[in-house]
Formats: structure tokens, C-alpha cells, sequence
């Protein structure tokens, strides 16, 4: 009994999901489609998008209290069986490790606004055109041993990948853009050292106007990971006895 209703959770889980997802990627499409589009359209689409914008909050709700109830069922199986308990905390890890888990710790948030003047440079400079800058405070942050990372709120894990979608950026399949917010749990001292590092990359990115500002927090929070990934190609190696 208890296996089929945490089974039905974990189903209902899965098709909220689905249709947040669907939700994601029909806005996607229909906010950069290649054909012009008149303006009354264009106000059909704003309300359009604004619904599909509270539809999915309200799933978002939902997807959140189911679970809440997870939790709670999986929980009290624990208080029954030590191994199922030892199991739980092994899953919390890996969630963790993966990016599926909300987590919260001692941390920074690095605040990346745009050059208010282009006037001395050949071309405009904005984060959404030299988004490289973003890859590369990433990379400087993981070589610190960060512990978790976050874009404008969304949950940097393997499977992330950031675009140039029209004038702005994609990030996990979402539109993001100045000021672009970098949250990141870690250990306060390397992380600072590598961010205030001379001829390093937040110094290169001043130099050339962008406006940024770090802050330490004793307890940030970072959201977990949403979009549901499947291996394709890649499998488990299973060794045969001799």
C-alpha cells in the first residue's frame, strides 16, 4: 500500500513536470519564431504569455506540496527501517550532487550589471553579447570547489547550457539577462580570493565598465534543478563474474 501511493506521488510528480516543460517550450517557440509578427499579435502573445506564466506558477505550487508529501511519506518509512533511512540520506546526497535538491549554505551572490556608456568602444558591450564572461566566472567559481551554483535563480548542474536567443541570453531553456544575479555556496575565503584575483575576470569585466557587486551571506539558498534528463546513449558498466 505504501509503495503504490508513494509510486501515484512520483507519477504525478513526473506529469507536472511534463507539462511545465511543455509549457517552457511553447512559450520558447512562440517568442522567437522567425516570421514578423504585427502588433496586435504581439499584445495577444504578452497576455498569452502572462497566462501560461501563472498556469505554471500554479503547477509550480502544486509540483512543490507533492513533494512535500514525498518527503513526508518517505520520512515516516524511515523512522521504521534504519536501512531505509541510511538509503534516504544516500539519495539526499546524490539529489544534491545532481542539482535536484534545494540546498542552502554560507555564500556569495555576484550581482553583474551592464556598461551605462558605450562611448568609448567600437561596438556595444553588454553581458548578452560577451555572455563569455558568465562561463568564465563559472569556471573560476568550480575551480574553487563550490558546492552549488545558480543563474537568475536557476540551478547550474551538467546538463545547463546557455545561448544567445535574439537579444538576450538562454539559460536552462529559460530567457535571462542583465543584471544577471550568480549565486554560489561555498567556502567564503576561496571564493573571494578568486573573484578579487588582479587581471582576473571580474577585474577585466570592470575594466571594460561592467558594473558588479559581490556579496557575502552567511546562509543562501539555491533552487534545485526542474527539467527532467534521460541517458540516451550512456549506460551503467555491469562486470560479470568470473
Amino acid at each position: 500500500m505504501k509503495n503504490l501511493f508513494s509510486k501515484s506521488l512520483i507519477i504525478t510528480v513526473c506529469v507536472i513536470l511534463g507539462i511545465i516543460i511543455a509549457i517552457q517550450y511553447k512559450t520558447v517557440n512562440t517568442l522567437v519564431g522567425p516570421n514578423f509578427i504585427p502588433s496586435q499579435k504581439n499584445k495577444e502573445l504578452v497576455n498569452e504569455l502572462s497566462n501560461l506564466e501563472k498556469e505554471k506558477e500554479s503547477l509550480m505550487n502544486e509540483l512543490k506540496n507533492l513533494e512535500n508529501e514525498i518527503r513526508k511519506h518517505e520520512s515516516k518509512i524511515s523512522k521504521e527501517s534504519d536501512y531505509v533511512k541510511e538509503l534516504s540520506k544516500e539519495l539526499d546526497k546524490y539529489k544534491m550532487f545532481t542539482g535536484y535538491k534545494e540546498v542552502e549554505g554560507k555564500g556569495v551572490e555576484i550581482v553583474i550589471n551592464n556598461p551605462n556608456s558605450q562611448d568609448s568602444y567600437e561596438y556595444p558591450i553588454s553581458i548578452e553579447e560577451d555572455y563569455d564572461f558568465i562561463l568564465k566566472i563559472i569556471n573560476d567559481l568550480n575551480g574553487t570547489g563550490i558546492e552549488a551554483i545558480a543563474i537568475n535563480d536557476l540551478r547550474h548542474t551538467l546538463f545547463s547550457k546557455m545561448i544567445k536567443v535574439g537579444e538576450d541570453l538562454s539559460f536552462n531553456s529559460k530567457p535571462i539577462s542583465a543584471p544577471i544575479k550568480i549565486k554560489a555556496i561555498g567556502s567564503l575565503g576561496d571564493i573571494q580570493s578568486v573573484l578579487t584575483l588582479s587581471n582576473g575576470t571580474i577585474d577585466k569585466m570592470e575594466s571594460y565598465g561592467f558594473e558588479i557587486e559581490i556579496t557575502e551571506y552567511d546562509n543562501i539558498k539555491i533552487p534545485r534543478y526542474f527539467e527532467i534528463r534521460e541517458f540516451k546513449y550512456a549506460k551503467p558498466v555491469s562486470y560479470k563474474k568470473e
